[in-house]
């Protein structure tokens, strides 16, 4: 069985994400942040700041108090479409393949 408290830096990293989702023009302060993972500020901007270092969140240019999402989880969201766009097209092409008449 795995230790709960072994996984808490991921559980508040996967929180942060969702806690950051729909704030992209305004994004949240620390202290806002802080509040949706229930811990310190000093350990919500550990966390804000491991993102950044990913590129996964950053602070907004001309008002740096406030951290949103970086497009990327975007992009991450668009390769996936993209990839299941091209698995239909390769099933849709064997479909017709045995379907077509003889």
């Amino acid at each position: 069985m795995s230790n709960p408290q072994h996984h808490q830096p991921a559980r508040r990293a996967l929180r942060l994400l969702w806690a950051l989702q729909g704030h992209a023009f305004d994004g949240l302060r620390l202290k806002q942040v802080a509040q949706a993972l229930q811990v310190a500020p000093p350990m919500a901007l550990r966390d804000l700041e491991l993102l950044a270092d990913e590129g996964v969140a950053e602070r907004i240019p001309g008002n740096e108090e406030c951290w949103r999402l970086t497009p990327k989880l975007i992009q991450l969201a668009r390769a996936h479409d993209d990839e299941l766009r091209r698995v239909r097209q390769r099933i849709d092409d064997i479909d017709q393949r045995y379907t077509r008449a003889l």
